[in-house]
């Protein structure tokens, strides 16, 4: 028997033994069965009538029951409605999988796999809606670019392993200083970036400020080295597009990696906040 219908043979055996296939309050399908049987019972019972030119409806009723051959005629409803709900069945699991490898695949092309962020694509569509709402509401709107300070040397020091574990930690403390409508992607290697709806430049500072002082304090024992980060805050303006303000926040961090690291910069005033 070929693997393909072995696995059908499987699955409808499978969806046989189980109670939604016959409930009736869940599984709509059976309803459906069950109209779609009901004309063989009324079919037979009327040819019963005709054959027997007897006009009265109970007494065509009882002989049809009198032959045990046509209880199956008058079964088929519960027979088409157990059918169709096991088919049913199948077919809402078959939805499920389907639902769920959708939702696999939606997470792999906006996830990053090492540190469970979005990726920049994800954070392309969030800002496009969270511009539109910046319009639409007139509030303010704020990104924080981060990047990890001396990186590299983590990664020669202490392996790649241990550059993944620090990636992954500071992946999480981020996250949890930020609020739950906040977007925190991964932008690209040790870089990050934090988009801020209702958020100036003050307060955006102030979360930066937050994340780099809890990053220098030390956020994980899986680090066991001290670890900065430096920052680069930027205000969305009206007609900028995610190039420009990013570029902005960009601009913003180089000067507080040339400032001397863990420090974070304002764009407007490109002066880092703290020494």
């Amino acid at each position: 028997m070929p693997r393909k219908l072995t696995n059908q043979v499987r699955e409808f055996f499978s969806a046989c033994l189980r109670l939604h296939s016959y409930n009736i309050f869940k599984n709509p399908y059976i309803w459906f069965g069950i109209l779609w049987g009901l004309p063989v019972p009324l079919v037979t019972i009327f040819l019963t009538m005709a054959f027997t030119a007897n006009n009265h409806l109970d007494h065509a009723i009882t002989h049809v029951l009198q032959n045990p051959l046509q209880w199956f005629f008058l079964a088929h409803p519960l027979l088409f409605g157990a059918l169709f709900g096991i088919l049913g069945t199948i077919r809402q699991e078959k939805d499920t999988q389907i639902q769920n490898l959708v939702e696999k695949l939606r997470q792999l092309s906006t996830q990053d796999p090492l540190t469970g962020l979005v990726n920049r694509r994800y954070f392309i569509e969030a800002f496009a809606e969270e511009v539109a709402r910046t319009l639409r509401q007139n509030i303010p709107l704020s990104v924080v670019f981060l990047d990890l300070d001396f990186f590299k040397n983590i990664n020669d020091t202490h392996g790649h392993r241990m550059g993944d574990t620090v990636l992954k930690e500071i992946s999480h403390y981020v996250q949890r200083q930020c609020r739950p409508f906040d977007t925190i992607a991964r932008w690209g290697g040790e870089e990050f970036i934090i988009l801020l709806p209702a958020n100036d430049e003050k307060e955006a500072v102030a979360c930066a400020e937050r994340i780099r002082r809890g990053i220098a304090a030390g956020v994980s024992k899986k680090i066991p080295f001290p670890v900065t980060i430096s920052a680069g805050v930027a205000r969305y303006e009206a007609g900028d597009s995610l190039q420009t303000l990013t570029d902005r926040a960009d601009q913003a961090l180089y000067k507080a990696k040339q400032s001397g690291r863990n420090k974070v910069v304002i764009w407007q005033e490109q002066e880092p906040i703290n020494t």
